[in-house]
């Protein structure tokens, strides 16, 4: 009987075995990596302030002007962060030209030569005035312009902004037919 109990032992033992070499050993995934809460803007700002009269105070008075326009861009895009999270989305998309040219018809848009930027421009605003007269000062290759700028959201303007361009690019001189409408004139009278 004491040979029984051993030989059932030795099975219930390789029974086990078996049974735990047949688990799939599990490793735990580790937690999602979350970037720690930040403190409310007014906070933010508070000790941005503060450090900055602490650094005036060590340096006396004599900051980086590298720097000090460094964190007024970071206080300004705080600002400009908050204030956007603040505001209901808009519809409207405002663009000049060459942008919807090159954004959203996928045309290059050259920088010099006939069918260059500037003569785009000046094709759409001679032969469709009727897309829109508003401008805005907007960075253009480096320095601060007024550019004419035009609702693409409105279904007419952009249907109206692409013929334009299509026009403008099968045109094999635009710059000819620009100087006949007198559209390099200070006052150009063009007739459409």
């Amino acid at each position: 009987m004491l040979l029984q109990q051993s030989e059932i032992a030795a099975q219930v033992r390789t029974i086990i075995l078996d049974l735990v070499a047949a688990v799939p050993t599990v490793t735990p995934e580790p937690p999602p990596i979350t970037a720690p809460a930040l403190p409310p803007l007014e906070q933010r700002l508070h000790t941005l302030v503060q450090a900055m009269k602490t650094l005036a105070e060590l340096t006396g008075g004599r900051l980086n002007p590298y720097m000090e326009q460094q964190v007024k861009d970071y206080a300004a895009n705080l600002l400009a962060e908050h204030n956007r999270k603040m505001l209901t989305p808009s519809k409207e998309r405002w663009l000049g030209v060459v942008n919807f040219a090159e954004n959203e018809l996928g045309k290059k848009v050259p920088l010099s030569g006939s069918h260059y930027r500037g003569h785009l421009g000046t094709w759409v605003r001679a032969f469709y005035p009727q897309l829109g007269d508003r401008q805005e000062d907007r960075l253009v290759n480096g320095t601060q312009q007024s550019v004419y700028v035009y609702a693409c959201h409105d279904p007419s303007v952009a249907a109206g902004l692409t013929k334009a361009i299509e026009e403008f690019f099968a045109h094999p001189n635009p710059v000819a037919v620009l100087k006949q409408a007198g559209a390099f004139s200070k006052k150009a009278v063009v007739t459409v």
